[in-house]
Order: C-alpha cells, then sequence, then structure tokens
C-alpha cells in the first residue's frame, strides 16, 4: 500500500529568488519599510498588507517550512487558525494539518526546485525523494493580506518509462 505524501502547507525578513532550492537559497535583505512591516507579529488573523509585504511573508513562509523544516514555527507565523485545505488527503484547519505534517517533512527528503508569489498566490515546486523514481509537488497558497489562508497541491510520481529526461522537473 502506498501512503500519499502531504507536504502541505505550512525568521525575520527574506527575500528567495524565483528558483530556490533547498541547499542552496539565495536570501537578501529586504527595504527598511518593509522591515518595519514585517515586524509586525503576529501575522493571523490578517491584516492589511501591500505586494511586496506579502512576498517577504510568503518568502518567509517558504524558509521556514520548506528549508528550516519547523513545521510548527511556519503555522504559527504566517498561516490562520481556520486555513481551508484542498487536499483530499488533509485535514481542515492549522491545527490539525499542521499535526499531519509534523509527521512528514522533518523526514522527507525534497529540493525546493522554483517558488514565486503574485496576486495573493504563492507556489513551490518541489522533487521529492523517491524509490524507484521521485515525485513531483506543486503546492499553491492563497494569502489575504498578512495570512495564509487556502492551500492546494498536485502530485505526481515520475513514470519509470518517461520518455522526456527533463519531465517533471
Amino acid at each position: 500500500m502506498r501512503v500519499p505524501i502531504l507536504l502541505a502547507t505550512l525568521s525575520c525578513l527574506f527575500f528567495i529568488d524565483a528558483s530556490p532550492t533547498a541547499s542552496n537559497l539565495n536570501i537578501k535583505r529586504g527595504s527598511p519599510s518593509i522591515r518595519r512591516q514585517i515586524s509586525r507579529y503576529p501575522f493571523c488573523p490578517s491584516q492589511a498588507a501591500n505586494q511586496a509585504l506579502q512576498q517577504t511573508i510568503f518568502a518567509n513562509f517558504v524558509n521556514a517550512l520548506y528549508v528550516q523544516k519547523n513545521v510548527t514555527g511556519a503555522y504559527d507565523t504566517y498561516v490562520d487558525v481556520n486555513l481551508i485545505e484542498h487536499s483530499p488527503f488533509g485535514p481542515q484547519g492549522r491545527e490539525a494539518n499542521a499535526a499531519v505534517l509534523l509527521n512528514i517533512i522533518p523526514y522527507a527528503q525534497f529540493t525546493v526546485l522554483r517558488s514565486n508569489f503574485d496576486a495573493n498566490f504563492g507556489f513551490i515546486h518541489l522533487e521529492i525523494a523517491g524509490s524507484p523514481e521521485p515525485t513531483a509537488l506543486a503546492d499553491i497558497y492563497r494569502m489575504n493580506g498578512t495570512c495564509i489562508e487556502e492551500h492546494w497541491d498536485v502530485t505526481q510520481v515520475k513514470p519509470s518509462n518517461a520518455t522526456n529526461p527533463i519531465a517533471m522537473f
């Protein structure tokens, strides 16, 4: 029986390049105005935020969850208590979703291939180590102001007979 991989939802100031890897992120300091805004903890419940602030918050979330593998910190800081989860195997709400991820993310071997944020939506493209073939995962998050409120994910195992040498990654 195969257990579905749930790498779903959900530290200072980080901007992450559009194509980071888990082992080699290009992290830069943000503008002074963003640094002042980012110090407004907590981010949930949501507060008003412009695009630059949302990008910074999302980059921090990606760093906390996918690079540092700090599920509790990422969720408690950036995810709404009433998280709307669209994964067919994921529970609703921040606490229940984080409890599932605590049993997965710290132990999973994955590489962040791409991350981007625009117009209230952020996405992460991951390669999850697998046997015999890796799995591609795309996580999509919707923010409302300063808070992540909704999550979708899509997974696909690389077919062993794939003819495209760069398929999925």
